[in-house]
């Protein structure tokens, strides 16, 4: 998926959703952690960034879940996306290998939990 437009205050979740990003920053009330990516087929997709998973190699990642879609249940479609530098350009790069979609998924659903604890 590419970048189409993203409202981006100094990291990949705009600190909002970041896990601990380390940044101090003041969020506009305003405020969506939401970008707009474009798919294979040329769609703008719209997605809401739910929080950002750094793993012990220092890879970064995006967890995303579409902003359009109201679900019913519980149960939430996420998509993960590798944050990679180009240059000075900020890419998503689809997370293709199972290994690591898992052991990001876990440390994201370890994250979560571990908000919840804080709240």
């Amino acid at each position: 998926m590419k970048e189409e437009n993203e409202e981006n205050l100094g990291c990949a979740g705009s600190c909002s959703a970041c896990a601990g990003c380390g940044h101090d920053m003041e969020l506009p009330d305003d405020f969506e952690p939401v970008i707009t990516l474009t798919d294979d087929k040329g769609n703008d997709v719209r997605f809401e960034i739910l929080d950002v998973v750094v793993l012990d190699n220092g890879k970064e990642y995006l967890i995303l879940t579409e902003a359009e879609k109201e679900s019913e249940n519980e149960d939430v479609e996420v998509t993960i996306l590798e944050i990679k530098q180009e240059g000075i350009e900020e890419v998503y790069d689809t997370v293709t290998d199972e290994k690591v979609a898992e052991e990001v998924f876990n440390k994201f659903v370890k994250q979560q939990e571990e908000g919840n604890e804080e709240e």
